[in-house]
Formats: structure tokens, C-alpha cells, sequence
């Protein structure tokens, strides 16, 4: 397990501004004015070190824990929190602030120590923040995680002798209820939603005409009636939320039923689900108003893509899509149409740098700027400065749960991403020649389909033809089809036939795949795997100190998974080419939160046969998952050597059977004498 981060709130940096010797007064107002120019990391920074400077001042561990959770410094912002509750047990937000940490340092660092003291100091949590609801919802999500509801439920039963008519705490028991009930076989979940609905509509009769209802009892109604967990009736959930929104006691019960409404009425609407007149830009409005320091960071994101349809639908003509302005191959100038407007292309611009500023989306933001042809030298700025950023391991462009060679490998391929926009830029510039050894350079230190696609594309764009061509088919080669149509395109111009392509495909593939294959293989964890005793839908229990000396696949996947659905039948013929192979188990587990019935429902309607083991135990976190489907190669010794996070379903039988036979291979080169 990974402790590492709970130092990193002592001191994160000299550069980052520890052992500032400025008074503290200095430093408070100088990072509150970068909060305000949305510097956040130099005021994260800058509230390290007032709090260095003076440990008893209760804002400036409050400020920092703010800004690390932003940059999902999970650990370091729990133990600030830790610091404001020494010196003002009573502050609701700071109990609040402090669980949800805890919460997401335990997923991203998948280590279990912090749910299990979620429950440790829940009960005082409740105590002192009973206005609260993101609390239970964090609290049971942990207690769901570790394989501890029982517990949890415990603690809650403890509480509500103390407070029985506490209505949030009434829909916290609601909600662990249905969770309890979705693990036992039979009607039981039905009947257990069933009695939670008849409560529910017993108090909405009674609310209905009082006027004066109090706000605990208009959350119960709205988030009752709005939890995926319990019940769906979105027109009885819409009606109270109206009202709590409107109840002078509101407090902060309507902030999170409000996010999470407006997100999803913003995703229906751009996906195309929601009714027509849905305005998207309202809904952003709306939600930049958040007081949560993330979710208004998301919804700057969300309002760069109002922006930038709003900009698409200003082109006259034949409007591209957004596909083409985010990433498609294309080798059209760019702009590829006449320039926007002024007004629409200012408002482009701002709601761009706006999203570089808050690190949301920022690679999307900066390659549409350059897609429509907007300040080029500001984008080249931009991404120069990202990438200093990644080499100086700043927060906030990393997905948090990276560990290791993993981490390294995602910031390698961030930085070339950058380093591919500074070369678009200067193209716009005019520079041809440094983007050209800009892309070259990129191209031949990190081979993939996107590195030789873009050089491919720089070649094509200046004329250089049969050079091109061999970029476009490495890229091809590496996995990058996208680029079909132009490695076509400069075959033709390069006065080639139209076999070319596909001739020098069938050359090159070969090879590339033996190199992608000898990093794969060569990128091994060589990591113990957690122990485990668990039944499956048959009730036989598999342990893994049983499988010693066999090849375990085992994949871990959860009911409301998409892709883990998709996987299923091509797991299913991995089983029958190795039916016969003793040496090799397939095993699946079901994770936490996936109800048994709906597991029954899904295997039995894919006709699937595997075994299916329940995940009861907090299994993931021992295994550092963070993602659905994953699934792991374990060694004869016991040993995971290969980790495949996501579903791909090219090449996914061949991939595993490959993985599968290094491992076979390694064994008999381990036994020969």
C-alpha cells in the first residue's frame, strides 16, 4: 500500500513556494489574488506556506485543502482538513471537505486504510456536520467498497437513536437498505424499494400542501425519488427539488441534487437526447455558479463546448462536426472555411484560455483554436507552457490514479501532445521549417499513430509526398485507420498506384506488431497478488492459494459497465480455445455495488457459463483498480505481470493469447536446468 502522498501537505516544493519567509498577512492576500486571476497552483503554493508560516491559522489549511483537492491531492488535502478540524471542530465543511478526501485518496491510491477511517471517525462526523449528505453518500460508498455495509449500517443505527427524525438521515438508511437488499437473492430488492417508495409518497401527502415544509424533509422527497440506488421517478424528484431550491433553509441540501440535475440534462441535450429547445448555454450559466471549486472547474469545460458549437453553427454551408474540430485527419488548411467572425471567434478565444487557466480539457481547447485558425501565438504559449509544466510534474493534467511506469508513460504522451499543438501553431505561423523538425523529432522519439500521423501530415502539407506516404503507413501500422484516407491521398500524389498503400501495409505491419508486442511484453509488474477466498454464483468458493502453479486471467467488471458487457462474448471464446488447457483459469469477479440479481440477470441473458465471483471483500482496492473492465495475467507463481485496463475489441483473442503464452514461455525457460 501507498502512503507517499499523505507527506506531500508538509512541504510540496522549494519551487512551490515552501519556506516562503514573507509575513503571513503578505502571503494570505497574494494568494487570494492569484484565486482571483486563477493561479491556482501558485496559491496552493502560496497557502502552503502561510500555513507553514502560521499552523494555527485555521484559513490558510482550509484554502490549501481546497486548492490540493482541486488538483486531486486527495492525501494532502485530507490531512489539512485533519489540521482546520483540530482548531474548529464545529465547521460542517471541514467534515464534509475531510470525508470526501479521504474518500477519493482511498480510490486513487486504492489503498483501504483510508475508507476504513472514514468509519472510524464517521460517527463524529455526524455529530458535527448532520446537515451533510455528501458525508453518507461518501461514507457508504467506502463502507461498500471494503466489503463493510453491515458496519456502516451499525453506525448509522447508532446515530438515528439519537436523532430519529432526522430526515437526511433517513434517506442515508434508505439508501443502505436497497444497497443490503441488492445482495441477497430473490424478490427482496424489489420489496425493499417497493416500502422505501410507500414511505415516500406517505410524506409527499403530507408535504404537499404545507407551505412551511422544512428543508431536511423536501431533500428526503427529492433525493428519494431521484436516487439510481432507490428509485427513478424523475417528474416527483424535479417537483422538490423545485421546492427545496426555494426553501429559505436550504443551506448547501440542494448543491449536489442541483449538480448532478443540471449535468445530466446538459449531457442528454448535447448528445441529443434532450428536447430541442434544451438551451445548453442556460444550463452552463447555471451551473459556473457552483461554490464547488471542481465542479465549477467541469462546468468551464462544459461552457468551451457550448462555445465552440455555437462557433460551428456560425459556418456557413457545410458545417463540420465537432469530431473534425477535436482530432479528425485532415490535411485542409486551416481554417478550413472562412474566418469566424470577430465577436464569435473572441468568444472562442476567451472560453479556450479560460479552460487552460482551470486545466480542464485543455489539449480539446488549444486544437480547436488552431482548427479555426484563432491566435496561433497564443496557442503556441499555451502549449509551451503546458508542457514546462508536465516536465516540472505540476498537478492537474494527469488522471490522479496513475501510479508508477503508468504515470510516466501517460505524462510522456501529454507532452507529446503538446509539443505536436506548438508545432501546428508555428505552422499557422508560417514557420514551417521548425514545425517540421518539431514533428520529426517527436515522431522518432515516441513512435505511435499519432506522432507519425501528424509528421505524415506536416510532409503531405509541404509537399513532400512519398515521404509522407511511409509516415501514414507506420501510423497505420501502429493501429492509426484514421489516417487511411490520407495515406491514399499521398500515394496519388506521389504519382503511385492505389495497391501502394496496402503493399507496403502488408510489409511494415509485421513488423511494427512484433515491436508493439516486445513493449507490451516487456512492460511487466512483477507485483504479488492479493490473496482471495471468494464464492461464486454457484456458491463453490475459489481461493487463489488453490491455483498455484496455473495461469489465472481474471477480470473484474461491474453490472452497469458497458464495455465489460460488450467483453463478455469475446471472453467467452478465449474460454473455448482454452477449454482444454489445464494450465490456464479464467476467472470473473463482479464487483462491489453490482447487484446479485442483475449479475444472474446479464450472465443468464448472455447465455455466459464462466464463474462469476462477488466482490464482498474490497478485492479491488487490494487489486489498484480504477477503471471497468480490468483484467489481470497472474503467473504460475502468483504474480501479476500484465494489467489490460478498458475493452478494445480488435485484436483482443490474439492480444490475450499472446500475454497468455509469454507467460507459458517464461515458466518452461524458468524450469529448464
Amino acid at each position: 500500500m501507498r502512503w507517499h502522498l499523505t507527506l506531500t501537505g508538509v512541504c510540496l516544493s522549494v519551487l512551490a513556494g515552501c519556506g516562503d519567509a514573507r509575513p503571513h498577512a503578505e502571503l494570505m492576500a497574494d494568494a487570494a489574488a492569484d484565486m482571483e486571476a486563477i493561479e491556482f497552483e501558485r496559491a496552493k503554493a502560496r497557502y502552503d506556506s502561510a500555513r507553514a508560516a502560521s499552523p494555527d491559522d485555521a484559513d490558510a489549511h482550509r484554502q490549501y485543502a481546497t486548492l490540493a483537492s482541486y488538483f486531486s491531492l486527495h492525501a494532502a488535502a485530507a490531512q489539512a482538513w485533519e489540521r482546520v478540524l483540530e482548531l474548529e471542530p464545529g465547521d460542517p465543511a471541514a467534515w464534509e471537505g475531510y470525508v470526501h478526501d479521504l474518500r477519493w485518496a482511498g480510490i486513487f491510491e486504492t489503498d483501504r486504510r483510508y475508507g476504513e477511517k472514514i468509519l472510524r471517525i464517521l460517527p463524529e462526523a455526524l455529530r458535527r456536520a448532520p446537515d451533510r449528505p455528501v458525508i453518507y453518500n461518501e461514507a457508504q460508498d467506502a463502507a461498500e467498497d471494503l466489503g463493510q455495509l453491515d458496519a456502516y449500517g451499525a453506525i448509522l443505527a447508532e446515530v438515528r437513536a439519537m436523532r430519529p427524525d432526522d430526515q437526511i438521515l433517513l434517506h442515508a438508511a434508505d439508501a443502505l437498505r436497497a444497497a443490503l437488499a441488492d445482495q441477497e437473492e430473490g424478490e427482496r430488492a424489489q420489496v425493499v424499494r417497493d416500502s422505501i417508495g410507500a414511505a415516500l409518497d406517505a410524506l409527499a401527502a403530507e408535504a404537499e400542501d404545507d407551505a412551511d415544509v422544512a428543508a431536511p424533509v423536501l431533500y428526503r422527497l427529492a433525493a428519494g425519488y431521484d436516487d439510481f440506488g432507490i428509485l427513478r421517478r424523475e417528474d416527483d424528484a424535479d417537483r422538490w427539488l423545485e421546492r427545496l431550491e426555494a426553501a429559505p433553509d436550504r443551506g448547501v441540501l440542494a448543491d449536489d441534487l442541483r449538480y448532478w440535475d443540471l449535468t445530466s440534462d446538459f449531457e442528454m441535450a448535447r448528445r441529443g437526447y434532450a428536447d430541442s429547445t434544451v438551451d445548453m448555454g442556460r444550463l452552463a450559466a447555471e451551473g459556473l455558479k457552483s461554490r464547488d471549486l471542481g465542479r465549477r472547474g467541469a462546468w468551464v469545460d462544459r461552457n468551451h463546448t457550448v462555445v465552440t458549437q455555437r462557433a460551428l453553427a456560425s459556418i456557413t454551408g457545410d458545417a463540420p462536426s465537432s469530431r473534425t474540430v477535436w482530432g479528425a485527419a485532415t490535411v485542409v488548411a486551416e481554417p478550413p472555411h472562412a474566418p469566424l467572425e470577430p465577436e464569435v471567434a473572441g468568444q472562442l478565444f476567451d472560453a479556450s484560455m479560460a479552460v487552460v487557466r482551470w486545466r480542464e480539457g485543455v489539449f480539446s481547447a488549444l486544437r480547436g483554436l488552431l482548427y479555426f485558425g484563432i491566435e496561433p501565438r497564443a496557442v503556441l504559449d499555451a502549449a509551451t507552457a503546458i508542457e514546462e509544466d508536465l516536465r516540472a510534474h505540476s498537478p492537474g493534467y494527469l488522471y490522479p490514479g496513475l501510479q508508477g511506469d503508468e504515470r510516466e508513460r501517460s505524462r510522456q504522451n501529454l507532452i507529446d501532445m503538446a509539443r505536436i499543438l506548438q508545432a501546428r501553431a508555428l505552422t499557422q505561423l508560417g514557420d514551417s521549417q521548425s514545425a517540421g523538425e518539431l514533428f520529426e523529432q517527436v515522431a522518432t522519439e515516441s513512435r505511435d499513430e499519432t506522432t507519425l500521423g501528424e509528421y505524415g501530415r506536416h510532409l503531405l502539407r509541404t509537399d513532400r509526398p512519398a515521404e509522407a506516404l511511409d509516415a501514414f503507413v507506420e501510423a497505420l501500422a501502429f493501429g492509426g485507420s484514421r489516417f487511411r484516407p490520407l495515406a491514399d491521398e499521398a500515394a496519388a500524389a506521389a504519382d503511385l498506384s492505389p495497391e501502394t498503400v496496402e503493399e507496403r501495409l502488408a510489409v511494415r505491419r509485421p513488423v511494427v506488431e512484433e515491436e508493439m508486442e516486445r513493449r507490451e511484453l516487456g512492460n511487466r509488474l512483477e507485483r504479488e497478488a492479493p490473496a482471495f477466498a471468494l464464492a461464486d454464483q454457484t456458491g463453490i468458493e475459489w481461493r487463489l492459494s488453490d491455483l498455484e502453479g496455473k495461469i489465472v486471467v481474471l477480470k473484474f467488471w461491474a453490472t452497469w459497465c458497458g464495455p465489460c458487457i460488450e467483453e463478455f462474448p469475446h471472453f467467452v471464446e478465449l474460454l473455448k480455445t482454452y477449454e482444454d488447457d489445464e494450465d490456464v483459469v479464467f476467472l470473473t469477479v463482479a464487483t462491489a455495488g453490482s447487484p446479485r440479481e442483475q449479475v444472474a440477470r446479464q450472465i443468464e441473458e448472455g447465455g455466459f457459463t464462466f464463474p462469476v465471483l462477488f466482490d464482498e471483500q474490497g478485492l479491488a482496492l487490494d487489486y489498484e483498480i480504477l477503471g471497468y473492465p480490468t483484467t489481470f495475467y497472474l503467473d504460475q507463481a502468483g504474480f501479476i505481470q500484465f494489467k489490460r485496463e478498458g475493452f478494445e475489441e480488435s485484436g483482443y483473442e490474439e492480444g490475450a493469447a499472446r500475454r497468455i503464452d509469454a507467460l507459458r514461455t517464461t515458466a518452461d525457460a524458468t524450469a529448464s536446468p
